[in-house]
């Protein structure tokens, strides 16, 4: 058993670090190491820590890694290159804002997608009009399509001096086989949701985090639905995790325990 690796990953200001804390406090036996991925240009600035870490700081190191599209096929496995030389059977969480380049970017053993408490349907799900035309928009585009799907490219940005533009003409009849796989299905699928909230789909579990915000009226709906695209993405794809609707430091909260009991197998790893 190797470098065990989990990627938590969401909206901004909905909570992954304070999950990550919960499970270093409650969850982890050894340190895990600590990496935050933070894009070029981002406003995120480090935190300022002492060269020796604190053994209270419940990590065993603690990386700030920043990237673009194209280094970050580069420095994250390099980081984790260098943690496996000095730990090989350690264990490392990553944490990142929701970014289809990193969610792609290495074969992550567990993914955990943290999201606030959404306060309308439409923060989450594309009205029926975007969604159909952004599922036209990408089956007449590979560019597009890679990137709405699997976060290769920058769609309209040719790294080969061209357009990056690739349209495909296909007859009605093709289209219509296409959507009816289960490839076309899936994006079918996936195009409902709102860029930020791809990474719920592949994700083994999804948080919804109370302690961030209050249930509104539309919140139920939002998330019920949200659920019940999971359902139909693990009858696809035999993937899809489950939504947690809690707060993890509320110990009397029965959702929390089964979720807790959920992230533990992401939890191991270390001497």
């Amino acid at each position: 058993m190797g470098l065990a690796v989990t990627f938590v990953s969401g909206p901004r200001r909905s909570g992954k670090s304070a999950v990550i804390r919960a499970m270093i406090d409650r969850l982890w036996k050894h340190p895990p190491h600590y990496v935050r991925l933070v894009r070029i240009g981002s406003d995120k600035r480090p935190p300022k820590l002492p060269v020796k870490l604190p053994p209270d700081l419940g990590v065993a190191s603690a990386r700030w890694l920043r990237y673009d599209d194209d280094r970050i096929y580069h420095v994250l496995p390099e980081a984790l290159t260098t943690i496996h030389r000095s730990d090989r059977y350690g264990s490392v969480v990553i944490e990142s804002d929701a970014d289809p380049a990193v969610r792609h970017a290495y074969p992550y053993d567990h993914r955990v997608f943290v999201m606030p408490i959404p306060s309308t349907v439409s923060e989450v799900f594309r009205t029926a009009e975007e969604a159909a035309a952004a599922l036209q928009e990408v089956l007449k585009d590979t560019t597009t399509f890679a990137s709405e799907m699997f976060g290769l490219w920058d769609a309209g940005a040719g790294g080969d001096g061209k357009d990056g533009n690739e349209r495909v003409d296909l007859t009605a009849t093709q289209w219509r086989g296409f959507l009816y796989s289960p490839l076309g299905e899936e994006l079918a699928t996936r195009i409902q949701l709102q860029p930020p909230y791809h990474g719920l789909v592949e994700a083994d579990v999804v948080v919804v985090n109370t302690a961030v915000g209050s249930i509104p009226a539309e919140g139920n709906p939002c998330l019920e639905r949200a659920s019940s695209l999971l359902g139909h993405m693990r009858k696809l794809t035999s993937r899809g995790g489950e939504i947690f609707v809690c707060d993890l430091y509320n110990e009397n909260d029965a959702v929390a325990r089964r979720l807790l009991k959920a992230l533990r197998p992401m939890c191991r790893g270390g001497k």
